[in-house]
């Protein structure tokens, strides 16, 4: 009996306590992955290429349906697996890291909206927002404190060696959102200042941001909703085919 009262209790534990298999590249989802109402994926055709698609998915009585959909480009690099909300098991896969010119790939919860408009001119917008201020930075430093965070200018000081301007001359940033690639417990040299944007056009890569035209930035944002819990999910096609189940996501057209 004693023998057999173990070997249950190891059961038990076993299941609350689950092994970490990270290092055999197993994914790591919870019960109930995406507890999302909206569901933004982006899938490209391999790692290296710049240009996606962008499908936009609202969960109806239990069941992703389809909003919309609109072209994309990522960073002139390609994909590298991100430090997301989830360890996601992508074997051959590129790891992103600062300054690779890569966007990142996983699944990501969205941040604040930003771009160049008085907060007063934008409060259609169903996140919070931040004006994008002649002041407003993101710093890329990886040996500062404040790294892949959005403050104002005077806040940090000196406290940084490098940042990116959030008030371009450029529309690039007249809107966005900023991805939390990298956020929590940050890592330095992981990746930083991550968002999706206006695009140039359809060539033109980003730094490791995912942007498109404005027209279509606008929808998004009239639709996204913080209190949907919206998600980013981004990968290419063959491993979001490979992982739609396990993951809960629905099916993509071409």
């Amino acid at each position: 009996m004693k023998k057999l009262s173990i070997l249950i209790l190891c059961i038990i534990l076993t299941g609350l306590f689950p092994v970490d298999k990270s290092s055999a590249q197993t994914t790591t989802i919870p019960p109930n992955p995406l507890p999302a109402k909206q569901l933004m994926v982006v899938v490209t055709d391999n790692w290296d290429t710049l240009q996606g698609k962008l499908y936009c998915y609202q969960k109806q009585h239990g069941k992703w349906v389809l909003q919309f959909s609109n072209a994309v480009v990522i960073g002139s690099k390609g994909l590298g697996v991100g430090d997301g909300l989830y360890k996601i098991a992508i074997p051959n896969g590129p790891v992103k890291k600062e300054g690779d010119d890569k966007s990142p790939a996983g699944i990501f919860t969205i941040g604040t909206a930003f771009g160049y408009a008085d907060a007063k001119e934008a409060t259609w917008i169903k996140n919070r927002y931040i004006k994008a201020s002649d002041t407003l930075i993101c710093v890329d430093d990886m040996h500062s404190p404040y790294y892949n965070t959005l403050l104002q200018r005077d806040t940090a000081k000196s406290a940084y060696s490098s940042h990116e301007e959030m008030h371009l001359k450029k529309d690039y940033y007249k809107w966005g959102l900023f991805i939390n690639h990298n956020s929590g417990n940050v890592v330095p040299g992981d990746g930083s200042c991550i968002f999706m944007h206006i695009w140039g056009n359809n060539t033109e890569g980003t730094e490791g941001c995912t942007a498109m035209a404005e027209s279509n930035l606008l929808r998004v944002l009239h639709w996204i909703n913080a209190e949907s819990h919206p998600l980013l999910v981004q990968l290419t096609r063959a491993d979001y085919v490979r992982l739609r189940k396990q993951l809960g996501l629905p099916g993509l057209g071409k």
